[in-house]
C-alpha cells in the first residue's frame, strides 16, 4: 500500500471515530452500545491521559509545594533562632548596664568605698560560701574589707594575693556579723549556716519576732560598717531552744547570683 493510501485512510479512520464522538454526545447513552468497541480505546486513551494529569498535579502538590514549604519554614525558624539568640545578648547587656549602674550610685554615697570587683570563682572545697575576685593587694584591698552589692552585704575578705582575693560569704558556718532589728533595734548576732541561709543568735523569747523583719548591721564587731542591709526574717521557732528564740534569716542578696561586688573599708 502506498503512503498516499495509507494517509488517507487514516483520516478515514479518524474522521470516523470523530464522527462516532459527535453522534454519541447528540444521543446520549441510548444507543451506544453497537460501537462501544470503536470508542473504546479512545477512552482507555481518555482516561490514560486524565491519570497522567493527575499524578503530574499530585506531584507537583505534595512534592515541589512541600519541599518548597520545608525550606521556607527552615529559614524562618533560623531567623527565630538568631532574633532569639539577639534578645538573650540584650537582656544581658541590659542586665549588666543595670548592675554597673546600681555600683556606680553605690560609690558616689559611700565615702568606705575602695573598688569593684568581678567574682572570677568559687571555692571547689566550700562551693558556695567562698569565692574568689579579680582583685587584691595591687588595687588597695586589704584583709577584713567588706563586701557588699547594692542590694545588700556579702560577706567579708579573708584572702589578698597581688592581683586576686577571696571573700568569705555571711552564710559561712565561720562567720558573725553583728546585727540589729531595723524597726526596733534588738540586737543580735548573724551567724552562718553553711547553706544559704543565716540564722540570728542571742534573741531571747519574750522577744516578738515577725516574719518579714529586716535586719542590718550595727557595727559594734567592729569590721561591718553599721547600716548595712544584711537579710529578712524567714522562719521563727521558740519551742524547744531554751532561753533564745531560733531565728532563720535569709541573705538580702542572692549569694548564688553575684557576679561583681563593692569592696568597703573598715
Amino acid at each position: 500500500m502506498s503512503i498516499k493510501k495509507r494517509s488517507f485512510v487514516y483520516v478515514v479512520f479518524v474522521l470516523l471515530i470523530v464522527a462516532l464522538l459527535a453522534y454519541q454526545s447528540i444521543k446520549g447513552s441510548r444507543d451506544t452500545s453497537t460501537f462501544d468497541f470503536l470508542i473504546y480505546p479512545l477512552k482507555v486513551l481518555e482516561r490514560g491521559s486524565i491519570s497522567v494529569i493527575h499524578g503530574v498535579k499530585n506531584f507537583f502538590n505534595s512534592y515541589i509545594l512541600t519541599v518548597g514549604k520545608e525550606d521556607e519554614n527552615r529559614r524562618l525558624m533560623a531567623k527565630i533562632k538568631e532574633y532569639e539568640k539577639d534578645r538573650s545578648r540584650f537582656a544581658d547587656v541590659m542586665s549588666e548596664n543595670k548592675r554597673l549602674r546600681d555600683l556606680l550610685e553605690l560609690k558616689s554615697q559611700r565615702v568606705d568605698y575602695v573598688t569593684s570587683a568581678g567574682v572570677i570563682a568559687r571555692d571547689p572545697t566550700n562551693w558556695f560560701q567562698i569565692f574568689w575576685i579579680n582583685k587584691g593587694v595591687e588595687d588597695g584591698i586589704r584583709k577584713d574589707m567588706v563586701a557588699v552589692t547594692p542590694s545588700g552585704l556579702v560577706g567579708k575578705i579573708h584572702k589578698v594575693l597581688p592581683d586576686t582575693a577571696n571573700i568569705i560569704l555571711i552564710t559561712d558556718i565561720n562567720s558573725s556579723v553583728a546585727v540589729r532589728f531595723q524597726s526596733h533595734g534588738l540586737e543580735g548576732i548573724l551567724e552562718g549556716k553553711g547553706t544559704n541561709k543565716c540564722y540570728l543568735k542571742y534573741v531571747p523569747q519574750e522577744e516578738d519576732v515577725k516574719i518579714g523583719e529586716r535586719l542590718i548591721t550595727s557595727g559594734l564587731d567592729g569590721i561591718y560598717p553599721e547600716g548595712l542591709r544584711g537579710g529578712f526574717v524567714s522562719k521563727v521557732i521558740k519551742k524547744g531552744y531554751g532561753l533564745f528564740q531560733y531565728i532563720e534569716v535569709t541573705p538580702m542578696q542572692n549569694l548564688n547570683a553575684i557576679q561583681e561586688v563593692a569592696i568597703l573599708k573598715r
